[in-house]
């Protein structure tokens, strides 16, 4: 979801007035990248140096799962020296840079669709100009009305952007540093974005009543499976609870299918795109998903870390 409707309507307003404005800002100096270099794409020697000094204080063998779980999330936490709001990492990051795959295209987390990066920096103009002229005409009148709120939580579900939350907004009421934070930001057509919503990740049978989006995933009104992505999505959901263990709200919580992220992320190994993304996101915010530096040393401590986060 785009918009988790906590938002008061001043911030929306002044929310979309930047969203015009970095967007607009990073289109004009995007030009198209050519296939990157592999090296320039994902340097492996000088990440395994960054991760290797990243990691220096912290027991990753130490005997004590919640021991270790705690030493992470304060490493993540005070490493991430560097915030940025959504209208920042959304346009002039993630686009440009951050979630790009080798060959310098966009690819839908969901579909496994390839866009040009302008293109979709076009789109989201579209879209962020179509929603600031509809609230735009709420300026007068009552603005905490209930019937005015419902209004603006539709345009935001109407106007979508090209981009996921893989943890959704109304899970953690929309603030920040969660909204911005690049590690759980990837590209997605709004198509895609629309039909997951706000839905928990899960698998369904072949038995299990679902309507089926041959380019999104699987849904029911309740779950969402996706065509592809499973273990991106995994890994940075991971991450979430890791850096944000208080920040999800009770019903998202109970919604969580810890099971689910666990059997994605051993299926589906780390990729070279999220190797990227890591060490991006790392010269970006300071921090790193462990997820994805470690997958396997840290794969038996996942229902520790989805308890540690229930206190």
């Amino acid at each position: 979801m785009e918009y988790g409707g906590e938002l008061f309507f001043d911030d929306i307003i002044e929310e979309l007035h930047h969203l015009r404005e970095s967007d607009q800002k990073a289109l004009s100096a995007n030009v198209d990248p050519l296939p990157l270099h592999e090296t320039l794409y994902y340097d492996e020697k000088q990440d395994h140096k960054w991760m290797e000094r990243y990691y220096r204080g912290v027991g990753m063998n130490q005997s004590s799962s919640v021991s270790l779980l705690m030493d992470l999330h304060h490493l993540l936490t005070v490493t991430h020296e560097y915030t940025y709001p959504y209208h920042i990492t959304k346009g002039q990051f993630l686009y440009t840079w951050v979630d790009l795959q080798p060959n310098g295209k966009l690819k839908g987390l969901y579909s496994g669709v390839e866009k040009n990066p302008s293109q979709v920096m076009v789109e989201d103009k579209e879209m962020i100009e179509k929603r600031y002229a509809h609230y735009q005409s709420y300026l007068f009148g009552d603005h905490s009305s209930p019937a005015r709120k419902k209004k603006m939580i539709h345009l935001a579900r109407k106007y979508r952007l090209n981009t996921e939350h893989v943890v959704p907004q109304s899970w953690f009421r929309a603030k920040e540093p969660m909204k911005g934070d690049l590690h759980h930001l990837f590209a997605c057509e709004p198509e895609c974005n629309k039909i997951r919503s706000n839905y928990p990740y899960d698998d369904f049978s072949q038995t299990e009543t679902r309507t089926v989006s041959n380019r999104c995933g699987s849904y029911d009104g309740e779950r969402f499976e996706p065509r592809y992505g499973k273990g991106e999505a995994a890994r940075a959901t991971l991450y979430f609870l890791l850096r944000y263990p208080r920040e999800l709200n009770k019903n998202a919580r109970q919604k969580l299918n810890i099971q689910t992220l666990v059997k994605w992320h051993e299926n589906s190994p780390v990729t070279r795109h999220e190797k990227h993304r890591n060490q991006a996101i790392f010269e970006i915010q300071g921090n790193r998903n462990p997820f994805i530096d470690h997958p396997n040393i840290l794969t038996p401590l996942i229902n520790d870390l989805y308890r540690l986060s229930a206190r």
